[in-house]
């Protein structure tokens, strides 16, 4: 899921000079230029891999720019949300058991970033994608603690910004409800009701809509998953979501071309 996937680019060059500045003091100066230019070629290069991960070997080499960038100021939380952003996108597009290292490092570096930063709404939304995610792929126990704490991360978010992520508290609960079976609190009512409240806050987003449209497919309401992927199919990308809103475009143009499952 992409949030730009906030997913953020925010005068990265300017926090890096501050950041090269303190290392240089902290060093007694003696390798200035060293510390000044390291940063800032870091946040470029990252930042331009960054822009080009529809392609998924460049987007490789954006998650270890971005590792290097937080091994020098772990706090930084542009680049945390901006990894988080990436290991799900990668991890999201990768085949089992390959993806689940990359939500466990995700988890870690949420985490990080909501320790340094406890009123900032990224780090809570990045927390529960990546416990959400992993809880998909993890050993039977672990995901049901898994989905506990990422449905209390999600009705924070929720306290905190509700329109966060084009809706995304209210997206991931949807998630949750629609896939937990119903004698452990799953319910398709509190998911359908979810995913129309991340619509109206993120009527672009169009993941949103794909979640929807296979809940109806689920229970046999094609028209409406049909009218919703046809919204998908031909709607708007999101500038700095591009990446992400043509993924989700040829997917709902698959289902609706072919008449694939959703399975």
């Amino acid at each position: 899921m992409h949030c730009g996937f906030n997913k953020t680019g925010h005068g990265l060059p300017v926090r890096w000079l501050m950041a090269a500045m303190a290392l240089a003091l902290l060093a007694g100066g003696g390798s200035w230029a060293r510390a000044q230019d390291v940063p800032v070629q870091l946040a470029a290069k990252a930042q331009a891999f960054y822009e080009q991960r529809a392609d998924m070997d460049v987007a490789a080499r954006a998650v270890e720019a971005f590792r290097e960038i937080l091994s020098c100021t772990p706090q930084d939380l542009d680049a945390s949300l901006k990894q988080c952003e990436l290991l799900v996108w990668i991890g999201a597009q990768s085949e089992s058991p390959k993806d689940e290292p990359f939500f466990r490092e995700m988890i870690v570096v949420a985490e990080r970033a909501r320790k340094a930063h406890p009123s900032d709404p990224g780090p809570v939304y990045w927390l529960g994608v990546g416990q959400g995610m992993l809880a998909t792929v993890a050993p039977i126990n672990e995901a049901l603690s898994l989905v506990k704490q990422a449905r209390a991360n999600m009705r924070l978010l929720l306290t905190m910004d509700p329109t966060y992520c084009h809706g995304g508290a209210d997206r991931v609960l949807g998630r949750i409800y629609s896939k937990l079976p119903f004698f452990i609190g799953g319910s398709n009512e509190k998911a359908e009701e979810h995913y129309k409240q991340a619509i109206d806050r993120g009527p672009h987003y169009w993941l949103n809509h794909l979640y929807l449209a296979e809940l109806y497919h689920h229970e046999g309401e094609d028209a409406k998953a049909k009218q919703l992927l046809q919204q998908v199919a031909t709607g708007p990308t999101i500038n700095g979501l591009e990446p992400e809103c043509r993924l989700w475009q040829n997917v709902a143009r698959k289902y609706l071309v072919r008449g694939a499952s959703f399975e």
